[in-house]
């Protein structure tokens, strides 16, 4: 099992090297422009403080992202390709082993990517000066969570299908359903929220129903807020559903390697 995690990371360490300097990349970046805030151009620019908010946003929560992206990634294809299913008929290896490692390495890169997503949030408040927030560190596990939980569907797919084409198609796919669905659902969550308050967001341009530019900002006040509380008051839930996902990705994996045969 340990050889097979080493195989892993070995294989794969050319993509974390390059997701590793895109983010050390980006982190230099940020550091500029807070330098840049306080005795450069950006220190005269009128939105400094907006703009100086955004960043550290983006480097808290956004930079976590590519953490986990780095993390799970592994070269099941190349398994294929090198044939190493027939050579591991010649070795003690069963399917759940072979299949299992992967699933640990992705759960051990998981932890190590999360405390690294927390050290980054530290880092950030330092540099831009923001207090320390612990619902922060809640908010980066539930985005680890959803990249480690859509790893691991991707995963199955990869050993259920063997062709990066149809995974690839399949990826694409999903992407386009769930951004047409986000699109439409946050579009019909605003409208309702503005007919609630008697407006309508479809309404023409100088109507008596049209929607006033600071309707806007309460309502981007109010979804927020709320998502944050179901953030909070349900982590267990996703925690749970999380791990029924991950189970049932595994044991597809180790269903469709067993029935690979050679």
């Amino acid at each position: 099992m340990k050889g097979l995690i080493y195989k892993e990371l070995f294989l794969s360490i050319k993509f974390r090297i390059i997701s590793l300097s895109a983010y050390a990349l980006l982190f230099i970046m940020c550091v500029l422009v807070r330098i840049s805030s306080v005795c450069g151009n950006v220190a005269d620019m009128e939105g400094r403080d907006m703009l100086l908010s955004t960043i550290f946003q983006v480097m808290a929560l956004g930079f976590p992202f590519i953490l986990y992206a780095s993390a799970f990634t592994v070269q099941v294809l190349n398994d294929e390709k090198c044939r190493f299913r027939q050579y591991s008929h010649t070795l003690p290896l069963t399917e759940k082993q072979i299949v299992g490692s992967v699933y640990l390495l992705y759960l051990i890169l998981f932890g190590a990517a999360t405390l690294a997503g927390w050290v980054n949030y530290f880092i950030a408040c330092a540099i831009f000066g923001e207090d320390i927030d612990l619902k922060y560190l809640l908010y980066i596990a539930i985005i680890g969570l959803f990249v480690f939980v859509a790893s691991c569907i991707h995963l199955s797919n990869t050993y259920r299908f063997r062709n990066p084409k149809v995974c690839a198609a399949m990826i694409a796919a999903v992407c386009i359903v769930g951004y047409l669905g986000i699109a439409f659902g946050f579009i019909g969550l605003m409208y309702i929220y503005f007919k609630d308050r008697g407006y309508d967001l479809f309404a023409e341009e100088g109507s008596e129903k049209e929607v006033p530019d600071a309707m806007f900002s309460d309502f981007a006040n109010d979804f927020f807020a709320n998502l944050r509380w179901v953030g909070t008051h349900f982590c267990w839930l996703f925690a749970i559903a999380g791990a029924a996902l991950v189970y049932l990705s595994y044991r597809r994996s180790v269903k469709a390697l067993g029935r690979r045969g050679s």
